[in-house]
């Protein structure tokens, strides 16, 4: 008898083990599923300053809607730094106007920069390379770009140091010394195209967009033709206006899933089409 009921226990305790084995297999795969749904959830944080707020604004949102678990967070502020604020892990991407080698950089699209003059100034077109040495300080009166203009010295109307188009526009014009420390500073487009169309001597660069949109507004400004080639919407996409900048998306050198999630959206062909709607040029029209 003694050893039926021990063989009845050993049952009994063998019965409740399987039990418990198969609770644990019906367990497991809802606790993978819960631990999956927490990796694909999270926040993302994305710092800038200079004129890509509305794009980015329009990127995160159709982002967030193939994305629901995952939040996007702007950070946008004219004294903010992109690239600093990225070196101390305080945001998981920085939007720039220049590749950064020692941070994951990724171009996702371009922008057009207009160089600026007051509608009353007979210069309506330079050269590239007069461009550069204006901006550089070779070139300090206006009759030296243009012989019919006045005698008068060159105003330079700068951007901030840490302005994305001001990264871009030292890069493609190759000014290495960067613009005079004496230059006026404007911190936003808006700020820039006022100084020009308040001042004759003036000159300044700012966004494409904003510089067609306040030429129709009647603003009193030139846009520049560059090397006789019409700053417009068309020779910035086919590439015949050669003062462009890129628009680079910076985060850590081992990018989080989130971060490589983001740009793979928008570098797609869905990303890229947003880009004329945030006022950009894509990836897709370069030739």
């Amino acid at each position: 008898m003694t050893f039926l009921r021990f063989k009845q226990m050993d049952f009994v305790k063998a019965s409740s083990l399987m039990g418990i084995v198969f609770l644990i297999g019906l367990l497991l795969p809802l606790s993978l599923v819960h631990s999956r749904e927490s990796q694909a959830s999270g926040t993302l944080l994305i710092v800038g300053n200079g004129p890509e707020r509305y794009l980015l604004e329009i990127l995160a949102a159709a982002f967030e809607s193939h994305h629901p678990s995952i939040s996007v967070d702007i950070f946008w502020h004219p004294n903010a730094k992109p690239i600093r604020t990225i070196e101390l892990n305080e945001a998981d991407i920085g939007v720039t106007g220049e590749e950064v080698p020692s941070l994951h950089s990724t171009v996702i699209a371009r922008d057009g920069i207009a160089v600026l003059t007051n509608f009353s100034n007979p210069v309506k077109e330079m050269t590239r390379n007069q461009v550069a040495d204006v901006f550089s300080g070779k070139i300090q009166y206006w009759s030296q770009v243009y012989e019919e203009a006045p005698q008068t010295k060159i105003v330079l109307i700068n951007r901030t140091d840490n302005q994305n188009i001001r990264q871009g526009f030292e890069k493609v014009l190759n000014i290495p010394d960067g613009i005079p420390r004496s230059a006026i500073r404007a911190g936003t487009e808006g700020e820039a195209i006022k100084a020009v169309s308040g001042n004759l001597e003036a000159i300044t660069f700012v966004s494409m967009t904003p510089a067609l949109r306040a030429k129709e507004d009647g603003v009193a400004i030139n846009l520049l033709f560059i090397d006789r080639v019409e700053p417009e919407v068309q020779t910035v996409l086919d590439n015949r206006y050669s003062l462009q900048y890129p628009v680079v998306l910076i985060a850590n050198p081992n990018p989080s899933p989130h971060v490589l999630d983001f740009e793979q959206f928008v570098l797609s062909r869905e990303g890229q089409n947003l880009m004329r709607k945030g006022k950009y040029y894509p990836l897709l029209d370069s030739k």
